[in-house]
């Protein structure tokens, strides 16, 4: 993928307008070699590639595999969730009101925890 530099240039600037911080750490991905940002929110980007994770070691580095593999498991999951409470809801008698009730408590633990995960340091999470 070739980095247009006016594009990359002026998404930079957008970052900066809008609060993020020019770190002095490059994008790991091969051939880019831009400067990476830090949002308000605490997350690192590219301003081509997105969100990228910085890591010191190889222990922080499954950390952070297994971070991105749980939210993507979550992801999964809350969508499949969601389907099925559409589903129900068309007809919520024949699935029964606690089922229902069940299938919501479910979607409210996935957000919490999804919302645990996206507060939390990798190095806090397992």
């Amino acid at each position: 993928m070739s980095i247009d530099k006016r594009e990359a240039v002026k998404k930079m600037a957008e970052l900066l307008r809008a609060g993020a911080v020019m770190l002095p750490q490059k994008c790991p991905v091969k051939g880019c070699n831009l400067p990476l940002f830090k949002l308000k929110s605490g997350e690192i980007i590219c301003p081509v590639h997105g969100r990228v994770y910085l890591v010191s070691s190889d222990e922080e580095a499954k950390q952070v595999v297994s971070r991105i593999s749980l939210a993507t498991t979550l992801e999964n999951l809350e969508k499949k969730v969601v389907e099925i409470l559409s589903e129900a809801s068309e007809a919520p008698r024949e699935h029964g009101y606690r089922e229902l009730i069940g299938w919501l408590e479910v979607l409210e633990r996935i957000l919490k925890i999804k919302k645990e995960l996206s507060t939390k340091p990798a190095s806090e999470t397992r």
